[in-house]
Parts: structure tokens; C-alpha cells; sequence
């Protein structure tokens, strides 16, 4: 099984960022899992997952269009979590891992990716709300790869005692047109 669609699961600690209901159109679904606290066993975790064309970010310099022009790539890796219910609804604990890496036309040792985190109701193909992040990453002297910890908590209003389990949950990169090609193109190959 793919890591990408596989069930939050793993105990983590506090979130740092949360999010509340905007709106958004389109992507598709991956993985499940199961809440944190055994009370609510009966309760599931929304499906998370990465979405493949979006799961990664190619920067290349003004102008630049092949491999030597390249200031950075990003991927979304991994994820894991858990979900806790509350009067009010379910807050998914969530770490979204990103590896970096430099690229032969890259100035300077930081670059900048934002992604999104949509989350969509039971039953309909576009998301419900989405909330946007960036984050930066610095290149320590000599390494070329860094991999970073994202920090999440999306939380879903529910009335008490409704189950998430058939919610969505989507990460992925926020791509200009020209990049979102690029990953097509890749995919393609």
C-alpha cells in the first residue's frame, strides 16, 4: 500500500495551526484512520490524503524550463495523526512531512512552498472549505535535502456524536498552471 493512502493513526502532539470552513472546488480522496481517544472507538477519523498531481513542487528560475534552471523541489512525503472528538465537531491532529531540495540554479539557502489542506463532506466531490499555508525552508551549508514537520489541526463542525468517517480530508501543493503541467507531464512518463 502506498504511504500516501494509508489511515491516520499515530498518536501526535498538540497542533500549532488550525482552520476554520472556506470555500474551494475539486480533487479526489485517499486513506482513513481512527480517533484518539478509546471512548470514541466508534467514531472514526476522516480519510486523508495527499493528492498525487499535486504531491509535488518544481521551482525553476524566471525563464527557466529545463532541469539545469531548477531552484528547488518540494514533496509532500508522508503524514501522520489522529482525530479527537469534541461537542462541537472533530479536530484532526495532523503532521504533513516536506522534503526539499535544492537545485542547481538555486541563490541563497531558503525556498518557499504553500500547500493547502481542503477538507470535503461525505458524498461530494468538491471540497467543502480549504485553508491555505506557506512555509519556508532553510538550507543548512553543504546538505542539499532538508525535511520539515508541518504542524495541522482542520477541524470538521459536527453535532455531537455525528461520525466523521466518511469525511475527506486533502493536502496537497497550491501550483501555478505552468507547474501542475510540469507534474502532469512527469506523472505521464
Amino acid at each position: 500500500m502506498d504511504r500516501r493512502d494509508r489511515n491516520i493513526g499515530t498518536p501526535v502532539r498538540k497542533s500549532l495551526l488550525a482552520f476554520g470552513v472556506l470555500a474551494l472546488s475539486g480533487c479526489s480522496m485517499f486513506g482513513g484512520g481512527q480517533p484518539a481517544n478509546p471512548a470514541t472507538a466508534a467514531l472514526a477519523c476522516p480519510k486523508i490524503g495527499i493528492v498525487r498531481e499535486l504531491s509535488e513542487m518544481t521551482q525553476f528560475r524566471a525563464g527557466g524550463k529545463d532541469m539545469t534552471d531548477v531552484t528547488s523541489r518540494a514533496a509532500l512525503t508522508d503524514y501522520s495523526g489522529n482525530c479527537e472528538y469534541g461537542s462541537d465537531g472533530v479536530t484532526i491532529n495532523l503532521n504533513l512531512f516536506v522534503l526539499a531540495e535544492r537545485g542547481p540554479a538555486m541563490q541563497g539557502d531558503q525556498a518557499t512552498y504553500r500547500y493547502f489542506v481542503a477538507v470535503a463532506r461525505p458524498d461530494e466531490e468538491n471540497p467543502a472549505s480549504k485553508a491555505e499555508f506557506e512555509t519556508t525552508v532553510n538550507f543548512p551549508k553543504g546538505q542539499t535535502r532538508v525535511v520539515t514537520k508541518e504542524e495541522l489541526a482542520p477541524k470538521i463542525p459536527l453535532p455531537k456524536d455525528a461520525n466523521a468517517k466518511s469525511w475527506r480530508v486533502l493536502v496537497g501543493f497550491q501550483l501555478t498552471p505552468e507547474q501542475l503541467n510540469f507534474n502532469l507531464a512527469q506523472i505521464k512518463r
